[in-house]
């Protein structure tokens, strides 16, 4: 499998869409540093009565990586879709190679593409975005910790979109379909969360009405929109499994969950490659 995998990265390195997807990378990340520095120079007075992530690296350090999110099936729809157009696949197998060891090294080559833009994109952030605007409230350890999440998270991403591409013989269709189920994942995990974080009561208060030259008082009044019971159960559920809601909570540097996360995200990795091998055996690739 090591030529497989050598052979893999080789091919990688050369595609211009990896080229593209680090430029990407290192774009985002000058444009969001850019951006913030840019902000807290016209606005110095008003970022001083703010928490300091509010214009310091810390509050959107690990949150461009999001973005970073939506260029992965780009890279991996192209990578793999590539094997199929070019035959190169079929070729693979003529000479002998298994398809268990074809759908590992692609799984390993096309994971450590996409963490090489990642880690890159977060170095940037570190260096450059901490010298220029600062950064107060993250520790080199929470970083760190994020860090690591955040790359559990993009390989068990990065496998599920491996599954389906190595089903899939069409390199456009790949490329698109990946990009559709990450735009899922991501709208259900900002659905999911505003669900979740509703409050349960909205709290009651006093104002002072000026027409009746009365002090009103607002009674505590039960949120309708609250979840309960099972139903929250289900949706909490969902949002535990969906590997882009772990990026969303690493991205917002909450780390309350992570391990628990982190543990769907061992569950999907191991799911989706046996899945996804047993479906590539049984493909009919004539």
């Amino acid at each position: 499998m090591s030529k497989l995998i050598s052979a893999n990265f080789t091919r990688l390195f050369k595609s211009g869409v990896f080229k593209l997807y680090m430029i990407f990378s290192v774009g985002i990340s000058a444009f969001m540093i850019l951006m913030r520095y840019l902000d807290y120079q016209r606005n110095i007075e008003e970022y001083a009565k703010l928490p300091p992530e509010y214009h310091t690296m810390d509050g959107i350090l690990f949150v461009s990586l999001l973005y970073i999110l939506f260029a992965v099936p780009v890279l991996v729809g192209n990578f793999v879709g590539t094997e199929y157009s070019d035959g190169t696949i079929r070729n693979k197998l003529i000479v002998g190679h298994k398809r268990s060891n074809i759908y590992f090294a692609n799984l390993i080559v096309c994971s450590a593409g996409v963490l090489i833009g990642v880690i890159i994109h977060i170095l940037i952030n570190c260096t450059v975005g901490a010298a220029l605007c600062g950064m107060e409230v993250l520790t080199v350890p929470k970083i760190l910790e994020i860090t690591l999440y955040m790359i559990i998270a993009f390989i068990s991403v990065t496998a599920l979109m491996i599954m389906i591409t190595m089903f899939v013989n069409s390199k456009a269709g790949a490329s698109v379909a990946v990009l559709i189920v990450t735009m899922i994942m991501f709208v259900a995990t900002l659905t999911i969360s505003n669900k979740l974080s509703q409050p349960e009561y909205y709290e009651g208060g006093k104002y002072f009405d000026e027409e009746t030259q009365e002090l009103v008082e607002i009674e505590r009044e039960k949120n309708l929109d609250y979840l309960t019971g099972t139903k929250r159960k289900i949706y909490q559920t969902i949002y535990d499994v969906i590997p882009v809601s772990h990026m969303y909570e690493s991205a917002m540097t909450s780390t309350e969950n992570a391990g628990k996360f982190a543990g769907y995200d061992g569950i999907i990795l191991v799911v989706t490659t046996a899945l996804g091998i047993i479906l590539f055996r049984k493909k009919d690739l004539k």
